[in-house]
């Protein structure tokens, strides 16, 4: 009897090893975010195919199973159990909107699944009686925070103000989990860098049902002289938020936005020119990394990259399959063990994950951000003025 049972647990394994390893992969890849979940596909895409070219995750092909969450609450819970009812799921990654992953809290707890989540970057570091995602999911050992979170960006954002010598600064924020807390934590380290922030303005994003009329709040803005007009909101805020700001003739030194996407039609409009924002990866990257994974990028897409969740999203999987493969099986405590230790490949360099203020799990930080700036329908890097490929212009 005890061979009969050796043999049929082996006889199991390996019908598991040869079913190869999948991976849930959570992403809006409909509805007004539409366009970072498209880019986290791309990236996930490419890092599939090198993946399984370069000979899988355990022997056998990697494969992903992608749901859409389009950046909804109840869509994002219903597309997760989905992946981990129905289609048994061990590793969970992707995600975007701190909304989504605020619902996703109590269902991850619930299945404890390795998670390597690229979105849900909310934190109540420096908000009182706040716990964001960093303080609800950030012990947890499954957990792995890919993004940075909203203080390493705005750690990121007051810098480059700093660089620019502005002091006087109108900040507008759309009204969610996303945009109200790191407004909070934007106004705290604009004042601790010297700065004046003259306005603090909410505004219903597009994203979560708005109407896409800002001018409200941009004639608050206007009526400041702020020399800086920072914002933050979401991918579909970018053009009627920027349009609307030249329509009402509102010229500040800097126009500063840092949603999570910008959209490739903004790109050559001529509202555009001038308008700096926070971006983790651009094609123009000096780094060979960047380059390489353009190349391979555009051989795959026949396009460039113009969302810098394709590089977030390419990270993630190859994150996975060198993990997985290094703990040599799917056990969840070894592949923990593996991304623990780990040093993984990105366009942006080589990562790895160690602790935050209140993570055990944290990848990239506020190093991992750039500003650029349109001119001329370009995408220029024009901080840290060690990666520039063009210097700042004003808006003046």
């Amino acid at each position: 009897m005890k061979r009969i049972v050796i043999v049929l647990t082996a006889a199991l394994l390996s019908l598991g090893l040869a079913q190869g390893v999948t991976i849930g992969v959570l992403a809006p890849l409909t509805g007004g975010a539409a366009g970072t979940g498209q880019a986290l596909k791309a990236g996930v895409d490419l890092a599939l195919a090198e993946i399984n070219a370069a000979g899988g995750v355990l022997g056998q092909p990697l494969a992903i199973v992608l749901e859409d969450t389009k950046a909804d609450a109840a869509t994002g819970v219903a597309a997760f159990e989905k992946l981990m009812t129905e289609d048994g799921v061990e590793f969970i990654g992707g995600g975007y909107s701190s909304g989504v992953t605020l619902a996703l809290v109590e269902p991850f707890r619930t299945f404890q699944p390795v998670v390597l989540w690229t979105g849900g970057a909310v934190s109540g570091i420096g908000i009182d009686g706040f716990d964001g995602i960093e303080e609800l999911l950030g012990q947890e050992d499954w957990f792995f925070h890919v993004h940075p979170w909203d203080y390493q960006n705005t750690e990121a954002s007051t810098a480059f103000q700093a660089y620019t010598g502005v002091q006087t600064v109108a900040l507008l924020h759309e009204d969610s989990a996303f945009g109200g807390p790191g407004a909070v934590g934007a106004q705290a380290l604009l004042e601790e860098a010297g700065m004046e922030v003259l306005l603090r303005e909410a505004f219903k994003s597009t994203l979560s049902g708005g109407t896409g009329d800002f001018r409200a709040a941009i004639s608050k803005a206007a009526a400041t002289g702020a020399e800086m007009l920072y914002w933050i909101g979401y991918d579909s805020d970018v053009v009627p938020l920027t349009s609307q700001v030249r329509e009402l003739g509102y010229r500040p030194q800097y126009i500063f936005g840092a949603p999570p996407g910008w959209p490739s039609e903004f790109d050559a409009a001529p509202e555009a020119q001038c308008v700096t924002g926070l971006i983790g990866f651009l094609p123009n990257m000096p780094n060979p990394e960047a380059k390489q994974f353009l190349d391979a990028y555009v051989a795959m897409h026949n396009s460039q990259p113009d969302n810098y969740f394709a590089a977030i999203g390419y990270a993630m999987l190859w994150a996975y399959a060198d993990a997985i493969n290094a703990a040599g099986s799917t056990d969840q405590a070894a592949v923990i063990a593996a991304l623990e230790q780990g040093t993984f490949r990105s366009p942006m360099g080589e990562w790895g994950f160690g602790p935050s203020v209140q993570a055990k799990h944290q990848g990239f930080g506020a190093e991992m951000w750039n500003v650029f700036q349109f001119q001329n329908g370009v995408r220029e890097l024009v901080w840290p003025v060690e990666r520039a490929t063009a210097p700042l212009i004003s808006c003046n």
